[in-house]
């Protein structure tokens, strides 16, 4: 009799359709329509145009200490099921903005829902149900963010250019981001293995469960390593997320067709998935350090090249690649490494805490390239900035892995 499929696949199957709908369908839809929205208000500055995409991930960040603290104490179901709820009520509503306040403000509630919905909660959900395989499971569950982002682009823009009004596409657009997500966390979605009677895959019968082995929040804190890390996720992250928060009104400006320019922002998340796959099957096998470092500096080598796009459009094929691939690793680098350095007895907090700067990273890089934008009249001077910030990113990245151990040496106080 052949054995039965371990319920931990299913549920991380669960966690890529939320990944992909939920979040994929959730803030990068708004990203996709940025252009339509400077056509449709074309007196709103462009720091306000933009601003949604730093609300809802300064918001979602802002609630990752609380959103970690809810993980650790009540089931994930139901932050689940009042994120979708949130999320989709606030897409919709976002079809019938007229004025700032109102674009604004639904950015708001996009951010309380996406809380619910985002990365943080998935990775603490499969992390109780694998002992083993622990990266290549949280670079599936990354991949799928970046597969809804590569779907988001090119699909929304087709059916506003098919409807003829991005407002109509959004009703669309909130229905997607309620339907397959509410149906997997109703009728798939379980806590804990404990729940059907199953221990983690990978875990030991009779050893002592990995849920109650690491530091906590405060002991992690006090380590270099967490430091670090938090660094090195800031200094890499904010290049990455305004490039793809600005790449469609970019390419625009560079004469790219909407469709095109959507299908360009596609292959850079599409290469994004597959690195962040391949990043988890990596770490699992390889040295975490030698991994981390290789995607740290694809980051910073892609910066030159899109320096020289303007002149060089050729360029842009490469650049696309290489950056995707490093932002690729951006992400899952901090679950992987947090398991790996503090252990899983307060993942949940840990992952929360670094929410909190990974996101404020993540939602002040738009915000400060559109302000420079508004400032200097184009995307010079933040291109130039961005790619300092990348270099600088590998740079910490250098001095800090090489003070690690190899990971088979490691012990708390070498931390």
């Amino acid at each position: 009799m052949r054995p039965r499929v371990f319920y931990g696949w299913w549920i991380l199957a669960a966690s890529v359709v939320i990944e992909l709908f939920g979040l994929g369908f959730g803030i990068f839809a708004i990203t996709t329509v940025y252009p339509y929205v400077i056509e449709t208000f074309p007196d709103w500055p462009r720091h306000i145009v933009f601003l949604p995409t730093s609300i809802v991930i300064f918001t979602a960040g802002a609630l990752a200490w609380v959103t970690g603290v809810l993980i650790d104490r009540y089931p994930i179901r139901r932050l689940f099921v009042a994120g979708i709820v949130i999320q989709s009520a606030a897409l919709l509503a976002f079809s019938r903005v007229e004025t700032q306040a109102q674009y604004l403000g639904t950015a708001v509630a996009l951010g309380i829902g996406l809380a619910g919905v985002t990365i943080l909660p998935n990775q603490v959900l499969v992390s109780r149900w694998f002992r083993t395989r622990v990266g290549l499971v949280n670079g599936i569950i990354l991949g799928a963010t970046a597969l809804g982002a590569a779907l988001a682009p090119p699909l929304i823009t087709r059916l506003v250019e098919a409807l003829g009004d991005w407002r109509a596409a959004f009703v669309w657009i909130a229905a997607l981001a309620f339907l397959p997500p509410m149906l997997v966390v109703l009728f798939v979605v379980r806590d804990r293995p404990e729940d059907l009677g199953l221990r983690p895959y990978g875990e030991v019968a009779g050893g002592q469960p990995s849920d109650l082995v690491g530091l906590t929040l405060r002991e992690s804190a006090r380590t270099w390593s967490f430091w670090a890390l938090a660094v090195v996720v800031v200094l890499g992250g904010m290049p990455c997320y305004s490039f793809n928060k600005h790449v469609l009104v970019y390419l625009g400006e560079l004469g790219y067709p909407k469709v095109l320019a959507a299908d360009l922002k596609s292959l850079y998340f599409a290469v994004s998935g597959c690195a962040r796959v391949s990043f988890g099957y990596l770490t699992d096998r390889y040295d975490k350090r030698v991994v981390v470092l290789a995607h740290t500096a694809c980051i910073a080598l892609a910066y030159p090249l899109i320096l020289v796009v303007p002149a060089h459009p050729a360029v842009l094929y490469p650049c696309l690649i290489v950056l995707g691939i490093g932002y690729g690793g951006l992400l899952p680098s901090i679950p992987i490494m947090s398991v790996h350095l503090f252990g899983r007895a307060h993942l949940g907090a840990i992952l929360g805490a670094y929410k909190v700067p990974y996101d404020l990273a993540a939602a002040g890089a738009p915000l400060l390239t559109a302000a420079l934008y508004d400032r200097y009249g184009g995307y010079a001077v933040p291109e130039r900035l961005n790619s300092t910030l990348a270099w600088l990113g590998l740079l910490v990245a250098v001095v800090w892995l090489a003070r690690l151990p190899a990971p088979s040496t490691r012990t708390p106080a070498s931390r």
